[in-house]
């Protein structure tokens, strides 16, 4: 088999193409899957945060808007961090 043959068959027809193709329309359908969810609890937790919100300043309207997309980005920065310190692998010490 010649060389360009064997470069064609790696990238067109090859066991490494399939199974890479695999692994990324896996990870395709997990990651469209994981944002329908997220997309669909949306709301329910703004509300949710938002309820909490109130129940600790005395604001309304827009101003708890904002307080309660405010809180959310620290809740979710926290969750970030502590993944990435929990996650992190042994060798990047």
């Amino acid at each position: 088999m010649k060389k360009r043959d064997k470069v064609r068959h790696f990238f067109v027809g090859g066991r490494h193409f399939q199974s890479e193709f695999k692994r990324q329309a896996h990870m395709l359908i997990i990651i469209t899957l994981g944002f329908t969810i997220a997309f669909s609890w949306r709301q329910t937790i703004f509300d949710i945060v938002q309820t909490a919100v109130q129940a600790m300043l005395p604001i309304g309207g827009i101003s708890s808007s904002v307080a309660t997309s405010i809180a959310i980005t620290i809740i979710a920065i926290a969750i970030i961090y502590a993944a990435s310190v929990f996650l992190k692998d042994k060798r990047d010490h």
